[in-house]
C-alpha cells in the first residue's frame, strides 16, 4: 500500500514537462545533426565503401573473364590434342593397313611360288609315273606275250608262234592302257 501511495505522490509532483514532443530548439539541433550526419555519410564515409565495393566487383569480373578465357583456351588445347590423337590414330591405321597389305602381297607371292613348285613337282611326278608305267608295260609285254602264247597253246592244243601273234598281243596291250 505504501507503494501505491508513493506512485500517487509522484503523479502529483509532475510539473507538466512534455517528454514526448520536442520543442523548437531540440528540433533545430536534431535537424542540424541529422543533416550533418547525412552529409558526413554521403560525402566522407560512403564513397570509400562504394569505391571498395566497385573495385571488388571489378576484380571478380576480371577473375571471371580470366576463367572464361582459360576455359576457352583449354577447350582449344583439348581440341588440338584430340585432333593430334585422331591424326596419330589415322597414321597408325595407315601403317597397319600398309603392313597388312605388304604381308598379304608377300604371302600371295610365297603361295604362288609354292603352287608353281607344287605344279612342277606334280608334273615331274606324273612324268616319272608315266615313264615307270611305260617301262613296266614294256618289261611286262615280253612276259605277258610269253604267257599269252603259252596259254593259247594249251587251250588250242598245239604250239602257237610268238612272232606271228606279237602284233595281236601288242594291239590288245596298247588298247588296255
Amino acid at each position: 500500500m505504501k507503494l501505491l501511495l508513493f506512485a500517487d505522490a509522484k503523479e502529483e509532483e509532475w510539473d507538466g514537462i512534455n517528454l514526448i514532443l520536442p520543442n523548437g530548439a531540440e528540433l533545430l539541433w536534431s535537424a542540424v545533426f541529422f543533416f550533418g550526419l547525412w552529409a558526413l555519410m554521403k560525402f566522407v564515409l560512403l564513397p570509400p565503401i562504394i569505391e571498395g565495393r566497385n573495385e571488388r566487383e571489378a576484380r571478380v569480373r576480371s577473375g571471371q573473364d580470366s576463367v572464361s578465357d582459360s576455359e576457352s583456351e583449354l577447350a582449344q588445347i583439348k581440341a588440338a590434342h584430340e585432333q593430334r590423337i585422331a591424326a596419330a590414330k589415322a597414321e597408325g591405321a595407315a601403317v597397319v593397313d600398309a603392313a597388312r597389305a605388304e604381308a598379304d602381297a608377300e604371302r600371295a607371292a610365297k603361295v604362288g611360288e609354292l603352287e608353281g613348285t607344287i605344279a612342277q613337282l606334280r608334273s615331274n611326278t606324273q612324268a616319272e609315273i608315266d615313264s615307270a608305267r611305260t617301262t613296266a608295260l614294256a618289261g611286262a609285254k615280253g612276259a605277258v606275250s610269253q604267257l599269252a602264247v603259252g596259254a593259247a597253246g594249251k587251250v588250242l592244243g598245239h604250239d602257237v608262234d610268238l612272232a606271228t601273234n606279237q602284233g595281236l598281243i601288242d594291239t590288245y596291250l596298247n588298247g588296255a592302257n
